[in-house]
């Protein structure tokens, strides 16, 4: 996952909004465990004033956290800007494949 998320990064730069980058780092923030912390969502915010730059270091902070981090990420923008992320080609089978996982361990629980 982590290589999806490097190979899109110039287009997320380019296409993430400033309302966006907030709703993914405040998303990443209430993942369980968190995929940031309250010091790293505020680096990435005050470290920058251009959105792009921001985006970038929340990309390269997730990206060097790992495919866990990466697709929780991915799934996050998935989500929230479903255009970008087809526009991006971070819609492959691996998430509908994990999505359908999720589905069917859900389903296993609730049918003891």
């Amino acid at each position: 996952m982590a290589e999806e998320l490097l190979k899109a990064r110039l287009g997320l730069i380019q296409g993430v909004s400033e309302g966006l980058l907030r709703d993914l780092i405040d998303c990443l923030r209430a993942t369980t465990p968190p995929v940031l912390n309250e010091r790293e969502a505020n680096e990435i915010l005050q470290a920058h004033q251009v959105t792009q730059d921001r985006t970038g270091k929340l990309v390269d902070m997730v990206r060097n956290k790992g495919d866990h981090a990466s697709f929780l990420m991915l799934s996050v923008l998935e989500q929230r800007d479903n255009l970008l992320a087809r526009n991006l080609n971070l819609l492959p089978e691996w998430i509908e494949e994990a999505r359908l996982q999720r589905l069917d361990r859900s389903s296993a629980s609730a049918n003891p």
